[in-house]
């Protein structure tokens, strides 16, 4: 697929994502008593970079939507466009096929007098562990807000 269908398919995959992803946090937002945030389509990445949704300041969205998987090439665009303090999260989607979904998590290994360091690890999520993290993460953003 090329030029303006590909252009399109790009676009709906972006909103269908969206739309996905404002359910979930939405249980989790009103259920804290705080407004749900909105995603929308960063329509300035070509020019500026970022992410393909923005609205939610801890996570940096890159949204696929394409028959041949390219997961490596992907991932290191979403780790590479993502800010500091922000989570990467890949979500993409094959034709009659649901949305799954990766992820960059951080551990401490060890003890600050021992010289712990972070660790990264990257996971592959379905759609249902991916709803069961986001709405986890959200949770506990929520929690430690001030």
């Amino acid at each position: 697929m090329a030029g303006a269908s590909s252009k399109n398919k790009g676009a709906n995959a972006e909103r269908e994502a969206a739309d996905v992803i404002e359910t979930w946090l939405r249980e989790v937002y009103l259920s804290c008593g705080v407004e749900p945030p909105k995603l929308k389509r960063n329509l300035e990445q070509v020019r500026i970079g970022g992410a393909d949704l923005i609205g939610v300041d801890w996570m940096a969205l890159e949204i696929k939507r394409r028959e041949q998987l390219q997961l490596s090439t992907w991932w290191k665009q979403t780790v590479r466009q993502a800010m500091q303090g922000q989570t990467p999260i890949l979500m993409w989607r094959q034709n009659r096929c649901p949305w799954a979904f990766r992820i960059r998590v951080t551990a401490y290994h060890g003890t600050p007098a021992t010289g712990g360091r972070l660790q990264y690890y990257d996971a592959d999520l379905s759609l249902d562990e991916g709803k069961r993290w986001l709405q986890s993460e959200a949770w506990g953003k929520l929690q430690v807000a001030p």
